[in-house]
């Protein structure tokens, strides 16, 4: 080659090296044969080929929730659009797993490997969608086999999609089962202790003695102030009663000093007797309902004594519940704090299990994947893929004949023309 080389380059009036275009008219023949041999090698196959009907279906990725159930706060695990090309790369493997597409052909029992049945199946993603298109011998069978496969393939990534949510609530089931032993448990330390007490809601009856013990102390009170009251009227009454008896006593000796005179008495004696003897009468009688009204006032005053007396007695006693109610309120509020903490745990598992059946349902039938244009029957047998197989070729080709011409020209010059 060194020597070829040498040997160009050393000719009198002649360039460097040849130029490619004097390669291309010196080599030409063989570039046309190579293409013209691919080209005709490819299109006996593709002709000879049986014809390829082509069914397509589209599917439209949906940003559905994480199925799994979260019993803590975390970080969100993206945006929408990446939820969404997340959903379209995962379905792309299910598409392509060989166990869905032995399923695809055991439920259509087709004659054909799962290799074979993934080779003749392209999928493509635009936005939220997604189309699958798969390619048969028939048009009935590539309509058939494109719209089980997908079943099949959104039955199983449903399934997987559902896992998360199957197991967060198998745990959430154990543990809600184990919660609700420990608020049975909770309930009756409450209740034995409600029992050995005799008490029931603590608080409330607490607020009830209080509430008693402030009525029992008021009507004391008023009592005492009633008692006091009569013992006050008594004394007045009494008073009134001595100087209406002081009175009536000077009156009566005014009386008889009057009557000392016997029959013989004038009339303005008569008179002066009669008016005394009135005056005596009103005396008595006013002395009379004053001691009585006296005595009235103080049993009176005595009988409210005793009610006060009683009502003290009965807030001593009260009292002394309320002490010993408070006293059991310690005990009392650990174990309703007890029962109120496993409520709380026992309805917060409660609802991430109703949470955990939605989202497993909710994927299983509802799924991220929604069909939106099914596979459709095919009228005509695709050409177009067999009409880029032959541009490729004869492009790939022609690239192969140039460079292989260059290495003949470099490897073994063609001597030139005289």
């Amino acid at each position: 080659m060194q020597e070829a080389t040498e040997s160009i380059d050393s000719a009198p009036g002649r360039p460097a090296g040849p130029s490619i275009w004097a390669i291309l008219r010196r080599r030409w023949w063989l570039i046309v044969a190579l293409m013209v041999g691919a080209v005709a090698v490819t299109l006996v196959v593709t002709l000879n080929a049986p014809p390829a009907y082509r069914s397509s279906l589209r599917l439209q990725a949906l940003a559905l929730d994480d199925q799994e159930v979260a019993l803590y706060t975390r970080r969100s695990s993206g945006g929408v659009s990446e939820q969404i090309a997340l959903t379209q790369f995962n379905f792309n493997e299910t598409l392509q797993n060989s166990l869905i597409a032995w399923r695809t052909i055991r439920d259509l029992d087709l004659e054909i490997s799962a290799n074979q049945l993934l080779g003749n199946l392209s999928t493509s993603a635009a936005g939220d969608f997604v189309t699958v298109t798969y390619d048969a011998a028939t048009p009935q069978e590539a309509m058939d086999v494109l719209n089980r496969h997908v079943e099949n393939a959104l039955a199983y990534y449903n399934e997987i999609r559902a896992r998360p949510a199957s197991v967060s609530g198998q745990f959430v089931s154990a543990e809600l089962a184990t919660q609700g032993q420990r608020l049975r448990q909770a309930q009756d330390a409450l209740l034995q202790f409600q029992l050995e007490h005799n008490v029931g809601d603590l608080p409330r009856e607490i607020n009830a003695v209080q509430d008693n013990v402030r009525a029992i102390r008021a009507a004391r009170d008023a009592a005492q102030i009633q008692a006091s009251l009569a013992e006050t009227l008594a004394q007045q009454y009494a008073a009134q009663a001595d100087e209406s008896e002081a009175e009536l006593a000077a009156a009566q000796q005014a009386l008889a000093e009057l009557s000392a005179g016997g029959e013989t008495l004038t009339a303005d004696q008569q008179a002066s007797r009669d008016a005394q003897a009135a005056l005596v009468a009103g005396l008595s009688q006013a002395a009379a309902e004053q001691r009585s009204t006296a005595r009235a006032q103080q049993i009176a005053a005595a009988g409210q004594r005793t009610v006060a007396t009683q009502n003290e007695s009965l807030l001593n006693q009260r009292a002394g519940d309320l002490a010993q109610l408070i006293g059991l309120s310690s005990d009392y509020n650990a174990l309703q704090a007890a029962l109120d903490a496993a409520l709380a745990d026992y309805d917060f598992l409660r609802s991430k299990a109703a949470e955990a059946r939605l989202k497993e349902a909710q994927a299983i039938s509802v799924g991220s994947l929604q069909v939106v244009d099914p596979a459709f029957l095919p009228g005509e047998p695709g050409g177009s893929s067999a009409l880029r197989l032959v541009l490729l070729v004869a492009m790939v080709s022609l690239l192969a004949g140039l460079v292989l011409a260059m290495l003949l020209e470099f490897v073994s010059p063609t001597p030139a023309r005289p």
